[in-house]
This record gives structure tokens, sequence and C-alpha cells, in this order.
């Protein structure tokens, strides 16, 4: 039998596009779960009804199931390998990390 974690994860955004094309007063939100159980924040999509009440169609790929919390993304970003605040719109990625400079990518890979 399949478990949650490999039906649900992985599909959060589709899931919550297709939410809001069922349903056109939600809407999708992109950001960060905290998992109390894992103790970990994850990457996310969800959505959010027109009250402000959160639906997630895939909160079962979590353990604690959607009762942790909710943040949504505000843009900034800490560069992986100096911690200095930037936004997403400059930065770089290298690989899965963002950097703020060439300087920053290069240590980041040990060169």
């Amino acid at each position: 039998m399949e478990s949650d974690y490999s039906i649900y994860r992985g599909k959060c955004k589709e899931a919550s596009e297709e939410a809001c094309k069922k349903d056109s007063s939600l809407t999708l939100v992109r950001g960060y779960y905290y998992c109390p159980i894992w103790n970990t924040q994850e990457q996310h999509w969800w959505t959010v009804r027109e009250n402000g009440k959160i639906y997630d169609p895939t909160r079962k790929q979590f353990p604690s199931i959607g009762f942790g919390v909710y943040t949504k993304f505000d843009g900034n970003l800490n560069c992986s390998e100096c911690g200095k605040d930037i936004t997403e719109d400059t930065m770089t990625m290298c690989g899965n990390y963002p950097v703020c400079s060439t300087k920053c990518a290069m240590r980041l890979v040990g060169l």
C-alpha cells in the first residue's frame, strides 16, 4: 500500500493549482510549512479561502497533517554561503542553494 507521503510529496503546487481551478474562491499561496513532528520547515504550496482559512490538498504528506505552521513566502531569502538577505529576483541559484554573488557561489562549491 502506498503511503500518504509518497502519494502527495512533490505534488503540492499542482494539487493546489487544480483546487483553485475547481473553486474560484481559493487563492494559491507559496511559502513554507513547519511540521512540528519532523521539526522542519519545508517549502510548500497551499490555498487560502476568502475567509482566510487554509485549504491544503496535500497536507497528508506531513505527519502533522496540516496542524503545523504555514508561512507565506515574502520574496526574501538568505544567501546559503554568507547569510546576506537577498530578494528572489536578485539571487542566483547554485544547485538547490540561493546565493547573492558569483563569489559566494564559488565559495559554496569549494573554489
